[in-house]
């Protein structure tokens, strides 16, 4: 435990069996590196991560690895990852750790037949629509802080927990209470991933990710634009609406 204790933004004594835990891994300069959801499993914990960057989070770990007695072992072609609305009757379940919203993620043996689970693309564009981003799908690594991807009020950090990588940088931003600019939901029609948004003669944010109709997104945006009068546009002319989700307006971090 204390090897992922000094490395994780959230806090491992926290982790209890049959629940999970939502944290980063950063950078020395407090920037994303990877998302990941910690349970506990079998005297060990199992990590899940995003599985087109499965190999860069096992190089990184391996790094700071030196002397502990730690084993790394990739899992990844003995288990799949699943996502239900209901609570499932079989395999490790737990409640998604971010939003109740996001129903239930849990993990069976590749071998165990396939069964009714939330397809990939509804659970994608449900999470466009509450606003909740994941991997580098939706957050820059080595360049977005917690902050600006709400992961601060998501349940990734541990304010009250020692030291971990990036946690300098991390706490500074809370301390000093000023986040100039933070992920938004953004509505209009035709949206693209990677669109540039304007707002009076400006560049002001861009969009990271895009439902399947391509009505919805999520966006990086500096505040000031949903402040001052003006519209917020793309760099193709069309104009998009812009609003913070509303849970991050329902609590502290």
């Amino acid at each position: 435990m204390s090897f992922l204790q000094n490395l994780v933004t959230n806090d491992m004594t926290r982790l209890v069996p049959g629940q999970l835990l939502y944290a980063c891994l950063l950078t020395p300069q407090g920037r994303f590196l990877h998302d990941l959801f910690i349970s506990r499993d079998n005297g060990g914990f199992f990590l899940e991560c995003e599985t087109s960057r499965r190999e860069d989070l096992i190089r990184r770990l391996s790094i700071f690895k030196l002397r502990a007695r730690v084993m790394i072992e990739d899992y990844s072609s003995r288990a799949n990852v699943y996502v239900s609305t209901s609570l499932p009757m079989e395999g490790a379940c737990f409640q998604d750790p971010r939003l109740t919203e996001l129903g239930y993620r849990f993990y069976l043996p590749k071998s165990t037949p396939s069964f009714s689970t939330v397809p990939p693309d509804q659970h994608h564009d449900q999470r466009i629509g509450l606003g909740v981003p994941e991997g580098s799908t939706d957050i820059k690594p080595e360049k977005d802080l917690l902050a600006h991807v709400n992961l601060d009020y998501l349940h990734a950090v541990s304010w009250d927990k020692g030291c971990y990588v990036g946690q300098e940088i991390t706490a500074m931003t809370e301390n000093r209470g000023v986040i100039k600019k933070r992920m938004v939901i953004v509505s209009g029609k035709g949206l693209i991933a990677g669109d540039i948004l304007m707002h009076n003669g400006h560049e002001v944010g861009d969009v990271r990710s895009v439902n399947s109709l391509r009505t919805q997104g999520l966006a990086v945006l500096k505040l000031s634009s949903l402040e001052i009068p003006g519209m917020i546009i793309r760099r193709t002319g069309e104009s998009v609406t812009a609003r913070l989700p509303e849970w991050l307006h329902l609590g502290v971090p």
